[in-house]
């Protein structure tokens, strides 16, 4: 399950709705069953030993059928596209569904060097186009621009961030710790921060790093790894791996600037989260992420193609605890409005409560 929909569900356990989960998980071979609170139950459903698309079109139609015929529920909410909704060919009887989607499927299949992944995103975006009903929510405007499909109801609903990030310690002084997150591979980009990082390392501008994430690609792997070695930066770098939200917060708390460098984003969870603990982001100004930053107000934007403007930033942030501690309020402000968790799941219940009232012959 993923953290957006465990983001969701917290909010939605401080509402009167009841929710039934089903959530396939191919690395379990019995189903497990957790009352997540007095509203909520989570179903963990054992997906199958096939590929996604036989899971999913043979054993998940009929396993979301059986829990349409007991639950008996208002609205099937798919948090996911893609393979998943191959589950409504045989299972949704007549039932108001809809899907949350992030529209980049295609784009995700280019930036993808494995053969296997690409067919793997190609797939996902074709079954998306086909599948996807008339009920529709973006994450953001940059999602919906993507998606040309046209649809009868469509609202935008960014993912929601966990309350514990709002109440971690703001610092009052920096010491310059930058931090990158996500996987290690081409679209993340974090060779671009290496070479920001031996720039700055040159003009006396010293930062340390914590990278929270693991390589996805073998030949990019070695690659960062060379840069590192013959650049010297390795004093200046800690891995960390993959770590859960505990950790992550952890980390969080003592850094001064979540860095993005991606090539190609949605929305990120992780600017939200950064932002909700009150850190300033500086962030390649790509995709749907200007909808989340105002630039020299809550957080900071860069252009990939200008080598000298993320460089250029992070002197300015160098040492300057009254700039950091500026954008920090602000950026905290900003999320605690547009993506804590109870004002995502209130805006989702409301929308639900239209596409029934649609439904039952109401103009919302």
């Amino acid at each position: 399950m993923s953290s957006a929909l465990s983001n969701l569900l917290y909010g939605f356990s401080h509402s009167d709705i009841t929710v039934t989960v089903v959530s396939f998980n191919r690395n379990i071979k019995k189903l497990i069953v957790i009352n997540y609170s007095p509203n909520i139950e989570i179903n963990y459903v054992p997906e199958g030993k096939f590929p996604h698309v036989f899971n999913f079109l043979f054993k998940g139609s009929f396993v979301i059928k059986k829990y349409i015929r007991q639950f008996n529920p208002d609205i099937v909410h798919y948090a996911m596209s893609g393979y998943i909704l191959l589950t409504k060919v045989f299972g949704l009887s007549g039932k108001v569904y809809l899907v949350t989607v992030h529209g980049i499927a295609f784009l995700e299949a280019k930036q993808k060097k494995e053969l296997k992944q690409k067919l793997v995103c190609y797939t996902n975006g074709i079954v998306e186009k086909l599948l996807c009903p008339k009920n529709i929510i973006h994450i953001s405007k940059y999602s919906l621009s993507l998606f040309n499909k046209k649809k009868d109801n469509i609202t935008i609903i960014p993912n929601a961030i966990h309350p514990g990030y709002f109440k971690l310690p703001l610092k009052i002084v920096t010491n310059n710790k930058l931090v990158f997150v996500g996987g290690i591979e081409a679209n993340k980009n974090i060779l671009y921060l290496l070479k920001t990082l031996k720039v700055l390392v040159q003009k006396k501008f010293l930062f340390s790093l914590d990278v929270l994430g693991d390589y996805i690609d073998a030949a990019y792997k070695q690659e960062v790894l060379s840069f590192i070695q013959e650049n010297k930066l390795e004093k200046y770098i800690t891995f960390h791996g993959w770590v859960n939200q505990q950790r992550l917060q952890q980390v969080l708390t003592q850094s001064d600037i979540l860095i993005v460098c991606s090539k190609q984003e949605t929305l990120p969870m992780v600017i939200a989260e950064a932002m909700s603990a009150g850190k300033v982001v500086v962030s390649s100004s790509v995709g749907g992420i200007p909808e989340m930053i105002t630039h020299e107000s809550d957080g900071f934007l860069y252009d990939l193609a200008n080598v000298e403007s993320l460089v250029c930033t992070l002197e300015r942030l160098h040492n300057n605890s009254k700039l950091v501690q500026q954008i920090q309020s602000g950026a905290r402000e900003k999320v605690l409005v547009k993506y804590s968790s109870k004002h995502v799941a209130e805006k989702t219940i409301s929308w639900y409560s239209s596409l029934l009232l649609a439904k039952a012959g109401y103009k919302s």
